[in-house]
Order: C-alpha cells, then sequence, then structure tokens
C-alpha cells in the first residue's frame, strides 16, 4: 500500500486497483519485511529466495521459500534483463557487476 497501485489507466482501473490492494495486500512494511529478513537473517543464503510463510506465500512471517515457477530460468531471467535495461536506460555490465555510465 505505498500508492504504486494508484497509477492505473483511468479511473474505473485505480478504484478497482485500490479496493483489490486493500483486500488482498498488507501494509509497505509487511511488504518490505521478507527483504529485511533476507537482508539480516542468519538463516537466508546468497542464491536462496525469501517469502511470506502464508498460504500460497502471500502473507505472513518471511522464511526460505521455493522459488516461482520459473523464476530460475536462465533464458527468462537474460530476455528480463534485457527488457529492464531497455525500459530504463541503464545498461548494467554483468561481468563487471557495474552500471555502465553514458550520456543518453
Amino acid at each position: 500500500m505505498t500508492g504504486l497501485q494508484q497509477h492505473g489507466n483511468g479511473g474505473l482501473s485505480r478504484v478497482i486497483t485500490s479496493i483489490a490492494a486493500r483486500m488482498l495486500m498488507g501494509s509497505a512494511e509487511g511488504a518490505a519485511w521478507p527483504s529485511l529478513y533476507a537482508a539480516t537473517s542468519p538463516q537466508a543464503r546468497s542464491g536462496g529466495f525469501i517469502g511470506p510463510a502464508g498460504r500460497d506465500q502471500t502473507s505472513g512471517t518471511p522464511k526460505p521459500a521455493k522459488p516461482p515457477t520459473g523464476s530460475e530460468d536462465p533464458a527468462e531471467g537474460r530476455r528480463l534483463w534485457a527488457v529492464s535495461e531497455r525500459l530504463t536506460g541503464v545498461p548494467f555490465d554483468l561481468d563487471a557487476g557495474v552500471a555502465s555510465s553514458h550520456e543518453t
């Protein structure tokens, strides 16, 4: 509930999204909890996935969890990375591990 959901196209979309968000999503603090857990918990492992412990990983205390289906597909990862670079305009040198600085 950070307000990001309010940027849909059209008034009806924003109203429906707002209602669905209140019914299905938790707080912004709750959404940040898995990231905080991943960054600080001794149970978190490099390359692991942290998700909510509740049913269907939609709520609950963070814990090490099974990654979503398809998330470990290298071809899909490369495709997502390329789209992210294109949409943000920020190329990233994966070998060097840094964003490339350039004028656009």
